[in-house]
């Protein structure tokens, strides 16, 4: 019966008349046909002039019921125009196939002088790690990152590869040795996230992810930083080392990206509790480097880095206090406090305090923040618009907090007579009165509301909230 059927499925294969997605399913479908299917794959696994019928043919080897006895022939392939599909379906057929049988197979790929494509070679090296005994996988990869003839791609493939190894010395051999190697090299090893590797060995390789960020080649710097992020639970001198890059002015390419690794190192210990140190320390230096003497630090080709830097701190943190707000608001409040020392820094002080509102709290507690919030705008009218405009858009875009908190904390800033408290008191009650409009289907903001009150209640009056 299966005789008859494969030789059903090879004269459907055959026929030219047939469309050519019938074809290949044809040639798909004698894979699960025991013995007989198999003479029609290896036919047109080697057929050159219908390439989707070849590439069906390679794919449906992996799905026979002896799959290994076709590693040769699609690794055969692994240098020509198939190698896509060949070095695939080898993948999946290496599943099956003996342990010292596939070294050698492997061997072939990684060392050959010529004749197989990079992609493959890659391939070969990731099968290698992922199937082959430890130690002779690391030994392979080993000798194919030495070989005369290897190619930087492949060799970055094998050391990302590597991850897999650590329990060999040779693995740590290559990886630390990468840190003075090529970009290509110290970018694989940054692309390794400690998940994936076993505790034991996430505090040795966190040391060579922070030597490289000491590197000279400033693209590998900013994947330092960025990476010294996830690893910083086993560097402890990861946030010194974002500092000194911060504050570093003549440092002028990775500075944002370490900015940005600091905040989130901070706001999201990996102890679980915010410590505002670093940041403050950044922000202290950056403070005393903006007018040493009295004379702003612009130069020629740079207007104030040091104060550009520090406004970047701010806006970052501002950024975390929305999506992060329990862990960013205590960081938050130590880094405006800092600012608050030096009047030339309130403004920025004065806007992170606003973003920084914690609008889940109490009526009291609420009230107190806005209420000190409105004190510092003392001979600031400017900025107290500037203020509400803020406030305003914060509360446009936050569904936190509670309309008694807001409308108590309204009525104490309208009876306190300032001006800040006054614009906070009119910001808070048109958000009041626009969040319960959009809760009834009212279309008047509080603006509206009020002009249709002084006029008449039939008038039509248009809604420019």
């Amino acid at each position: 019966m299966y005789k008859r059927q494969a030789r059903l499925l090879a004269r459907a294969a055959d026929d030219t008349a047939l469309e050519t997605y019938r074809r290949a399913g044809a040639i798909h479908a004698a894979a699960w046909i025991p013995e007989h299917g198999t003479e029609l794959l290896r036919r047109y696994a080697h057929a050159t002039d219908e390439v989707p019928l070849t590439e069906a043919a390679l794919a449906a080897m992996a799905h026979t019921d002896r799959p290994a006895e076709h590693l040769t022939t699609l690794l055969a392939h692994a240098g020509g125009d198939r190698a896509r599909v060949a070095v695939h379906a080898a993948t999946r057929v290496s599943r099956y196939v003996a342990p010292s049988h596939l070294a050698g197979a492997l061997r072939g790929l990684l060392l050959a002088d010529s004749g197989v494509k990079v992609t493959s070679r890659k391939e070969a090296a990731r099968l290698a790690a992922d199937t082959l005994p430890v130690r002779e996988a690391a030994a392979l990869l080993a000798q194919a990152c030495a070989h005369p003839g290897r190619h930087h791609d492949v060799q970055a493939a094998a050391l990302a590869a590597m991850t897999n190894l650590l329990e060999c010395e040779e693995a740590w051999t290559l990886l630390e040795g990468a840190v003075t190697g090529r970009r290509e090299l110290r970018l694989a090893v940054l692309g390794t996230s400690p998940h994936h590797m076993s505790d034991q060995h996430r505090t040795r390789y966190a040391q060579v992810i922070h030597a490289l960020c000491r590197t000279d080649d400033p693209e590998v710097a900013e994947a330092g930083y960025r990476a010294l992020e996830r690893w910083s639970r086993w560097v402890p001198e990861a946030a010194d080392t974002l500092v000194d890059v911060v504050t570093d002015l003549d440092n002028r390419t990775g500075w944002r990206t370490a900015t940005g690794a600091l905040c989130r190192l901070v706001t999201t210990a990996p102890s679980g509790t915010p410590d505002a140190t670093p940041l403050t320390r950044a922000l202290t230096a950056l403070m005393n480097a903006d007018a040493p003497d009295g004379t702003p630090d612009a130069e020629p080709d740079r207007d104030r880095p040091a104060r550009r830097r520090l406004r970047h701190i701010v806006t970052d943190v501002a950024q975390s206090c929305r999506w992060n707000q329990r862990t960013t608001l205590p960081v938050a409040h130590a880094v405006a406090e800092l600012l608050l020392t030096s009047p030339d820094f309130v403004s920025d002080a004065v806007e992170l305090s606003t973003r920084a509102l914690d609008l889940d709290a109490g009526a009291e507690a609420l009230t107190a923040e806005l209420t000190r919030l409105a004190r510092l705008h003392e001979g600031r009218p400017a900025l107290a618009v500037r203020t509400a405009t803020t406030l305003d858009q914060w509360l446009r875009t936050s569904r936190d907090g509670a309309d008694h908190a807001f409308d108590h904390a309204a009525r104490t800033l309208a009876e306190d007579g300032g001006h800040a408290a006054g614009l906070l008191a009119v910001t808070l009650t048109l958000s009041v009165y626009k969040r319960q409009g959009r809760r009834t289907g009212a279309t008047d903001c509080g603006r509206c509301a009020a002009m249709r009150t002084r006029t008449s209640a039939t008038r039509p009056w248009p809604c420019h909230g």
